[in-house]
């Protein structure tokens, strides 16, 4: 990941399959330097995981697998 995305590199193969996605349809670093990144919980900021420890345990992107939210979400 770090070869293909020296700026913000991704840090789970979520976050890499999203910046995959980005990187087909703006192609220059410049376009990514514009997408926040870091750390995240449901498409919040990072300063977001600081809110709660157990968010620190679980940082996903998407929110789709908080526990008690999902169908699918993680087992506590």
């Amino acid at each position: 990941a770090e070869r293909l995305f020296p700026y913000n590199t991704p840090q789970s193969k979520e976050a890499y399959l999203y910046r995959s996605i980005f990187q087909k349809h703006f192609e220059r670093e410049v376009a990514a330097q514009t997408v926040p990144g870091g750390p995240s919980i449901a498409c919040s900021t990072p300063a977001a995981i600081e809110w709660d420890a157990a968010f620190k345990n679980s940082a996903d992107p998407s929110g789709r697998a908080i526990a008690g939210v999902h169908v699918d979400a993680y087992a506590d």
